[in-house]
């Protein structure tokens, strides 16, 4: 994923902190209450980036724990002014500086195998695995990444012959957990397809993330989520879910594989087997 503004956001941030040393308000240089600010704009920094955060600093580590339904934080138009902002989501996560120009935030990543993505409601909100490894990033922290600016999404994929493709949407969010964390994925291209909008039924844009524990589904007559193992926004059911179950080559009976609908004829007519496995 990939955002824009990140300079102007970060001269503006330069610019309250600036605006407040000189009004000298009552953080003052060695206090406590200056380390504080510190990791606050520190934080604000990371997440502004959008970059992998290290919390060397403790000050940074235990205002990271701290941080709860509101923070005060200097920031805004030229005025230096306090404001109530929602938190923000703290969650480590790897930066592309490579693909395509850089500045991409890996959000999900399935290499191998070796983690399960069958999960609960809470552990996608929250994010599971390792950043150096197979991971999902969390959909809170997806949210948060998203909630304002422009974003990109760039989907990768390889099969089991080598081939590789990928699709770009330059309209990406994620909505808020009240709102089931709704995907907005528009604005394609790329060379897989748009698997995201394949058609009226199966249009993951716009639809609710589900998982087995949670059906936000359209799919009246079961739950999608439980039925192929994942989270995923789920329509009725899919036409595409890159959380599915890791195949190492095809597999028959139920699509509940990693799975790109767009990708090429998925079924082989002679055998009946599904290929599945893509690298994502």
């Amino acid at each position: 994923m990939q955002t824009g503004g990140v300079k102007e956001r970060l001269v503006q941030l330069q610019r309250c902190m600036r605006s407040l040393q000189e009004t000298g308000g009552p953080w003052s240089h060695g206090s406590q209450e200056s380390n504080s600010l510190g990791a606050i704009l520190a934080l604000m920094a990371a997440v502004l980036t959008e970059c992998d955060l290290h919390c060397h600093s403790q000050a940074l580590g235990a205002m990271a724990k701290r941080l709860g339904e509101d923070v005060c934080a200097i920031c805004g138009s030229l005025k230096s002014r306090l404001y109530n902002i929602k938190v923000f989501v703290l969650a480590q996560a790897k930066c592309d500086m490579e693909t395509v120009g850089g500045g991409w935030t890996v959000i999900q990543n399935r290499q191998d195998g070796s983690l399960d993505f069958n999960r609960t409601w809470q552990e996608y909100r929250e994010g599971f695995g390792s950043p150096q490894g197979e991971h999902w990033l969390g959909n809170a922290a997806l949210n948060a990444l998203t909630s304002t600016g422009q974003h990109q999404l760039r989907i990768e994929l390889e099969d089991w012959h080598q081939q590789k493709r990928q699709a770009t949407y330059n309209n990406f969010k994620v909505a808020s957990e009240a709102q089931r964390y709704r995907l907005t994925a528009r604005e394609y291209s790329g060379d897989a397809g748009n698997g995201l909008s394949y058609s009226k039924r199966y249009n993951h844009d716009g639809r609710s993330f589900s998982t087995a524990d949670r059906d936000h589904d359209r799919y009246t007559a079961g739950n999608c989520g439980q039925y192929y193992g994942a989270g995923w926004w789920f329509d009725a059911c899919l036409a595409a879910n890159l959380n599915g179950r890791y195949y190492r080559g095809r597999y028959s009976g139920v699509t509940n594989g990693i799975y790109w609908g767009t990708w090429y004829i998925l079924t082989d007519g002679r055998t009946g087997e599904r290929f599945g496995g893509f690298r994502d």
